[in-house]
């Protein structure tokens, strides 16, 4: 068996996702092809019939938001949606530019909803809102995090000097009014000086600083990223969409408490009060005061890492993640 993976580059958490899949796969002597295009074909994904040759493939398996360019009527289909951004909650978020651009990607999703062989979605959420705008049933399987590369350890106390004698907080992520960038510089002021927040750059290199206590620490690979993940003391997420966090997952794998947003998909992850406690979406003061909580008692901090190492490696482990789509795709050949 041999899966094709095209994709167009997004620079976001669905590029990591077809690489972690795909390796995965070859972990269990499943042959796979990744093929990348560039970004600009996301928006007329039906060019790409003529660049993309699916070969010896048995089964094509894509990003719903570009599927319609990658069809093969000669060999099955999958298609997977990540983020359904077509919910009427989400419009504040965006911009007349995606708002025009994502009328678009509903008709490409629409018509190759049509004619795929089957339909996943990274979380529940997202499989509902598939059936609910398009009238068509998804199969949920959850991300995984591969759980060997991110882990517990002892922390570097030395790793950033920025963070002696503080609470250290954490943010990992494109800084963009979906993922609640804008609201960190307002938490962060009324923790005070007492707590510092690091944040990567994420993929698009942007960055915020309206805190004195807020510190970019750029972009970080992998081994970087799980040093710091044990640095910190807290996961900050207050995100308004997700379709399921690979970032989330992975502090949660290394032991980490998670402050985050009762909304969409965040509650398939972290179970409120013994994982990490859930905000209200844009409450500023919910996010500071759950925050303390955590920082005040420091044995509840650890027993709720504690609880999601174990959730992560109970229910969204890559292998759990990969043995699913290995038995869809035995099913549909």
């Amino acid at each position: 068996m041999k899966i094709s993976f095209p994709f167009t580059f997004a620079g976001s958490g669905s590029d990591v996702w077809t690489y972690n899949i795909a390796e995965q796969l070859k972990m269990n002597g499943i042959d796979t092809e990744v093929t990348v295009f560039p970004k600009h074909f996301q928006y007329y994904p039906y060019l790409l019939k003529s660049q993309y040759d699916p070969k010896d493939a048995d089964i094509v398996h894509t990003n719903s938001w570009t599927s319609l360019g990658f069809m093969n009527n000669d060999r099955p289909h999958v298609a997977t949606e990540h983020l359904v951004v077509h919910d009427p909650a989400v419009s504040p978020y965006k911009n007349f530019a995606q708002k025009v651009f994502h009328s678009i990607v509903f008709q490409h999703e629409k018509k190759a909803f049509e004619k795929v062989s089957g339909i996943t979605a990274v979380s529940q959420y997202s499989a509902d809102r598939v059936t609910e705008y398009f009238n068509q049933p998804a199969q949920a399987i959850h991300n995984g995090v591969d759980t060997q590369k991110f882990f517990k350890k002892d922390p570097d106390q030395q790793l950033d000097p920025r963070g002696k004698g503080k609470i250290k907080l954490l943010f990992v992520g494109n800084f963009s009014r979906r993922k609640g960038a804008d609201l960190l510089p307002q938490i962060m002021q009324k923790l005070g000086p007492s707590y510092v927040l690091f944040t990567t750059t994420g993929l698009q290199e942007k960055k915020v600083t309206e805190a004195s206590n807020i510190f970019s620490i750029g972009k970080k690979n992998q081994q970087e990223l799980l040093e710091y993940y044990n640095y910190c003391d807290i996961f900050l997420f207050p995100t308004r969409l997700e379709g399921l966090s690979l970032t989330a997952l992975e502090a949660m794998s290394c032991g980490m408490p998670l402050v985050t947003t009762d909304c969409f998909s965040m509650p398939e992850l972290v179970l409120d009060g013994q994982g990490g406690y859930l905000c209200e979406k844009d409450n500023v003061e919910q996010f500071v005061e759950s925050v303390r909580k955590i920082a005040d008692m420091k044995d509840k901090g650890q027993s709720l890492g504690i609880f999601n190492r174990e959730r992560v490696e109970n229910s969204f482990s890559l292998e759990l993640m990969t043995n699913k789509y290995i038995a869809l795709y035995e099913s549909l050949l």
